[in-house]
């Protein structure tokens, strides 16, 4: 069963109560909340338990209205938590990669006047710091083309002409990746040092293991820094 909006409203939904009480939540407590009728409410419910998401239990009600009458109980289970972990960990991963993605940008659009090398160098030292690996190739990304724009407005045109050739998004990043690794060796010779192959050799393990999600943000990542060049 697929996890539908509307299914995660009523996960999301019971989960909160659970977590308000503390208790094991009726579905007719769920169908009030929602504003649907308690047929409906129920039928969710139980679907969600099927997929392992919720469990069931039976107690004997404590409203005057049915007294000593068994009522159905849900809560959520070990699987419906890790859901939550994991969503709240990608909402955390996209909210880091958004804050360093503008940080990374603001550099070629503040760069005027400044050392390319300093700027490289400071890029370099924050790395080992970062732990997300999407950042990581997005800061490999940056010093390649600062490294790329030195050579001049012409190389920087040929790396975007270059760059349309390669249709998926992981091979443009490697081609990407390896054409400019190999200009900057070609015209700065012992300017480089190893720590930039490393990274470079880092980056293409990282592209071939991230989804076509991640390795998109990063192509569009590369596109904006390369315009933000000009």
């Amino acid at each position: 069963m697929t996890l539908t909006r509307r299914r995660r409203e009523f996960l999301y939904k019971i989960k909160n109560i659970y977590k308000d009480t503390g208790t094991p939540v009726h579905y007719i407590t769920v169908s009030e909340a929602l504003g649907v009728s308690k047929w409906t409410a129920y039928d969710i419910l139980k679907e969600l338990e099927k997929e392992g998401y919720l469990h069931s239990e039976y107690a004997v009600s404590r409203e005057e209205r049915n007294p000593g009458r068994s009522a159905i109980l849900f809560l959520p289970t070990l699987k419906a938590e890790e859901l939550f972990l994991k969503e709240k960990e990608e909402i955390d991963h996209m909210e880091e990669w958004q804050a360093a993605r503008e940080k990374l940008l603001g550099i070629f659009e503040n760069a005027k006047g400044r050392s390319s090398k300093k700027i490289i160098d400071d890029l370099l030292k924050e790395m080992p710091a970062i732990k997300a690996p999407i950042i990581i190739s997005a800061y490999t990304i940056a010093v390649l083309i600062i490294h790329i724009q030195n050579l001049g407005a012409k190389s920087v045109k040929i790396m975007r002409n270059l760059l349309q050739l390669a249709p998926k998004p992981d091979l443009l990043l490697s081609l990407f990746a390896g054409t400019a690794l190999g200009a900057t060796f070609k015209n700065m010779h012992n300017v480089i040092n190893g720590r930039l192959a490393e990274e470079v050799g880092q980056f293409q393990k990282y592209i071939s293991e991230f989804s076509a999600q991640e390795n998109k943000l990063l192509v569009k990542f590369l596109i904006d820094a390369l315009e933000r060049t000009t």
